[in-house]
This record gives structure tokens, sequence and C-alpha cells, in this order.
């Protein structure tokens, strides 16, 4: 399943990108394709935690975890650059 959500997020960066260099080049195609990114590394990086068996296995988990809130705080972000929520 996660596999799939990474696919997916990979898959929405992609599509930020293309947006952002050949059509328009909008800050928030821009913003939407970092935070996609960073949920992704996110998603990465809660795999490879999982994967470990070491007793300092929460840092790892709590590390994806920062990273993933990140990213969806920027993807927020693109939203209301697009709307034009801040004016």
């Amino acid at each position: 399943m996660k596999k799939l959500l990474l696919v997916i997020v990979s898959v929405l960066v992609a599509i930020r990108l293309i947006d952002y260099i050949f059509y328009g080049g909008n800050a928030h195609d821009l913003v939407g394709a970092a935070g996609f990114g960073l949920l992704a590394l996110g998603i990465v990086l809660e795999q490879r935690a999982g994967r470990q068996a070491l007793p300092a296995q929460g840092t790892g988990r709590r590390r994806a975890n920062i990273v993933s809130a990140c990213g969806i705080a920027l993807v927020l972000v693109s939203f209301m650059l697009k709307w034009q929520v801040f004016g």
C-alpha cells in the first residue's frame, strides 16, 4: 500500500514540475512540487525506519513524520497560493 502511495505522490511531483516548467512558471506549482517531494521522502524514510530493527527506531520514524508534515504544509501553502488566499 505504501508503494502505491509513493507512486501516486511521485506522479503528482512530476505533474507539478511539468506545470511549472512548461505552463506558466507559477510559484504555486513549484511549492507544490517541493511539498509532494518532501511527502515522498517522508514515505521512503518511514519505510526505511520500519525495516531497521534497532532500538533507535523511534528517531527514524520521528524524522519521517516531521518531513512528511513539512511536505503537507508546503502542499497546503501551494493551494493557498493558487487560490490567492494571501492576497
